[in-house]
């Protein structure tokens, strides 16, 4: 009775906290209320504003639509084909037609057609005073046409042979059901008339409107309508539902609301058309409904289970403290095990003060080393050691940090030298293990690769002991910087020994940050590191042309300019390496692509392994530079004039498949520097080269030959009669019929 009474007390950390989680609940459950309140008088203005802006997007969709069909049957009307094949006709009937203009015509209407973003079945060019059409798939018959291809009860045969201009260029016509047989099934299309004052042609076309809705409709049930200036409704995307008269619309509000019905209202700007949207407001009700059941349904369980959460979080916390205040007057003391960590500390400290010794014994027996052995390592590295002496390194757990040395040799390696630094490396091993051990007796020093030393250096901090340490080793380096270089990268403090890849990735991380200096260099934390290229793109293709050209003085200047901002940029000492082997190493493929032996050059990389600082490798880069383009120079000096060779060249060989990169393979060089130098050298570029000779010869067959067109265009190369068409006309400004009429040599 008196553990109910302190449970229950006021005071009671029990009681405290289920009232602090009860607060919360009640605050939040508070803010639920109000949001469903505020939700349910906002929503059907919401709904509105939604519908309106469905309905807004679909107008703007379809006008865009409508401008795009305008200008596809403007031009169509218009084409000079579409007239001939017209005047043709007029003269000899359909056999006076020539079918070469009809494939162009065709090919015209296929474009239209398989643009899916058109929505077009197909598109027709209509001559009814020959009873004809030309459409995607050829010339057919208009009887044909629409009492079988396209037939519709509501458009038949007699509708199109008797159906005159309507006022304006596009009318649309109510979309029915056409039985199309080349698909095998009725489709529900828009068609649209275009036509002109007196034109003995026009053009039909079917819009799969149901497609182009499914791209752009609006709310899920509801009705989209589009009506005509004079109240006929051409489209409905749900035309099996019951007809209902629409209400009177004023053209002026965005929406009404009638019989239970919302109707939402918008004129097209171009079209003229009327755009409505019609939704059941039941349905709007619905949704309505079953939202905010949804909603009290989860406030209801969110309100529960927070009730219960409350209880159970503040009974676990309440029962071992609890406990633990009971314990405190036995002789023993249960050992808190749980989740809190504040708990488990107390009950620890508690307990310890019992157990010290035991407790420190049996930390010291369940210590793990850091570092057992040399096998450690070679497994980290992959490097077999000498496994008896990777008994002796027994090492305690605690904090500690990896120290990373990494050599260079100020020379490239041959097998004496190479030798020579592997010893070297020992004895400088061995002088950093004699620092080290002096300033921090438990540690270790070992070496890791043939130019790379690692120190584990037991400390809880970069103190300045390890610093004096570290300053100490960096004196003896300097003295001999001009044979070898030490960099040093000194990694945080890590706790645990898992995580000694760790510490061993983050010191090889800073030793990539080690400026170009003729120095040891101490590198201690991570500093943000700028992407330092070099040449830009646009900077290293005009760097290797001019190359490619032998101008030695603007390469240098270039090169000089890229070294000066990596400089300005203070680019890392491996960034500035990475860009002079780039660029040695592009100079070389240069040479080698103009089939000059690199034996003109001196021994470039062996000097460039020696190179520090970056005024040492502008000296030795500007050097090569200058060999590489005077060797170029001369190679271009032996050959003939590029230019003539080539103009020669397309002139006897126009009448095959030429391509830049067949030419540039014949005068050995890249297709980029020789599009380069003929734009350079004639100012227009290969291309414009090769059709202006192949033009000229075209001119020729016209004027002093009766060969056809699609022939005179197969002869200089041109395999599609409508490329060749486009190209002369291009060209001259003229097809090459016309020029033909007017240049005809009898």
């Amino acid at each position: 009775m008196n553990w109910l009474k302190s449970f229950f007390s006021l005071h009671s950390l029990f009681y405290k906290m289920l009232i602090y989680f009860l607060i919360v609940i009640t605050l939040l459950s508070s803010y639920n209320l109000w949001s469903m309140t505020y939700y349910s008088r906002n929503v059907n203005n919401e709904i509105v504003k939604y519908n309106l802006n469905l309905i807004g997007n679909t107008v703007d969709n379809f006008e865009k639509q409508y401008t795009t069909w305008k200008n596809l049957f403007l031009n169509l009307q218009h084409d000079e084909f579409v007239a001939n094949i017209s005047r043709q006709a007029d003269g000899g009937g359909k056999r006076g037609i020539d079918y070469l203009q009809v494939d162009i015509v065709m090919d015209q209407i296929r474009t239209q057609v398989t643009q899916p973003y058109y929505h077009l079945n197909n598109v027709m060019v209509y001559y009814p005073k020959h009873s004809f059409l030309i459409e995607r798939d050829g010339i057919v018959n208009d009887d044909r046409m629409f009492d079988h291809y396209y037939k519709s009860s509501s458009y038949p045969y007699e509708f199109w042979k008797s159906e005159d201009s309507s006022p304006g260029f596009m009318h649309f016509l109510p979309a029915s059901s056409f039985s199309v047989s080349t698909q095998n099934n009725e489709l529900q299309l828009l068609p649209i008339l275009t036509n002109t004052q007196n034109s003995p042609w026009k053009i039909i076309a079917f819009v799969n409107l149901n497609s182009w809705y499914e791209s752009y409709k609006g709310m899920a049930g509801s009705n989209f309508l589009l009506v005509n200036q004079e109240g006929t409704t051409l489209f409905q995307s749900a035309p099996d539902t019951e007809p209902h008269p629409l209400p009177e619309w004023d053209g002026k509000s965005e929406w009404m609301m009638e019989n239970g019905t919302y109707y939402f209202f918008e004129k097209g700007a171009h079209s003229g058309l009327t755009y409505i949207s019609v939704i059941p407001h039941n349905q709007l009700n619905q949704s309505i409904s079953r939202m905010n059941w949804i909603a009290v349904v989860l406030f209801a369980s969110t309100l529960f289970i927070g009730t219960l959460a409350s209880w159970f979080f503040s009974r676990n916390i309440n029962r071992p403290l609890r406990k633990m205040i009971t314990g405190l007057g036995q002789e023993k003391m249960d050992l808190y095990q749980g989740t809190i960590s504040e708990f488990t500390a107390i009950s620890n400290h508690l307990h310890g003060l019992q157990h010290e010794r035991n407790s420190i014994k049996e930390w010291m027996d369940n210590t793990k080393p850091l570092l057992t052995s040399y096998n450690y390592l070679a497994k980290f590295k992959n490097i077999e050691i000498d496994t008896d002496a990777s008994k002796e390194l027994w090492v305690g757990e605690g904090a500690f940090m990896v120290i990373v040395y990494q050599l260079r040799c100020r020379h490239l390696s041959s097998a004496p030298l190479h030798a020579l630094m592997t010893k070297a490396t020992g004895k400088i091993k061995d002088v950093i293990t004699l620092q080290v051990n002096q300033a921090f007796p438990l540690s270790h020093t070992l070496q890791m690769e043939g130019s790379q030393i690692i120190s584990i250096v037991y400390t809880q901090e970069k103190s300045k002991h390890l610093q004096e340490c570290l300053h100490r080793l960096k004196t003896i380096f300097d003295h001999d910087h001009r044979t070898y270089l030490v960099n040093i990268g000194v990694s945080s403090v890590f706790q645990d020994t898992s995580e000694f890849d760790q510490a061993y990735a983050e010191a090889i991380s800073l030793l990539r940050q080690a400026m170009p200096l003729e120095e040891t260099q101490i590198i201690w934390e991570i500093e943000p590191q700028a992407d330092i290229t070099g040449f830009s793109p646009e900077q290293e293709h005009e760097f290797f042309v001019n190359v490619q050209a032998g101008n030695e003085s603007s390469s240098q200047q270039l090169l000089e300019r890229a070294l000066a901002r990596m400089h300005r940029q203070q680019a890392t000492a491996e960034q500035l390496s990475h860009f002079a082997a780039s660029v040695s190493g592009r100079m070389r493929k240069t040479l080698d692509l103009l089939k000059i032996s690199d034996d003109v050059l001196p021994d470039y990389k062996e000097k460039l392994a020696y190179c520090v600082t970056p005024e040492q490798y502008r000296e030795i880069l500007l050097d090569e530079v200058a060999h590489a383009t005077r060797a170029i120079s001369l190679k271009r000096e032996e050959h003939y004039d590029i230019i003539q060779y080539v103009i020669h060249y397309l002139e006897s060989h126009y009448t095959e498949d030429i391509s830049l990169e067949q030419l540039a393979s014949k005068l050995n060089m890249s297709p980029t520097y020789l599009s380069g130098y003929i734009k350079e050298k004639t100012g227009s570029n290969f291309s414009d080269q090769l059709n202006g000779i192949r033009i000229a010869k075209a001119k020729e067959l016209l004027k002093t030959t009766n060969m056809p067109i699609q022939e005179v265009g197969q002869h200089i190369a041109y395999r599609n009669v409508t490329s060749f068409i486009r190209m002369f006309k291009k060209i001259t400004g003229q097809t090459p019929g016309d020029y033909r009429k007017t240049h005809w040599v009898r």
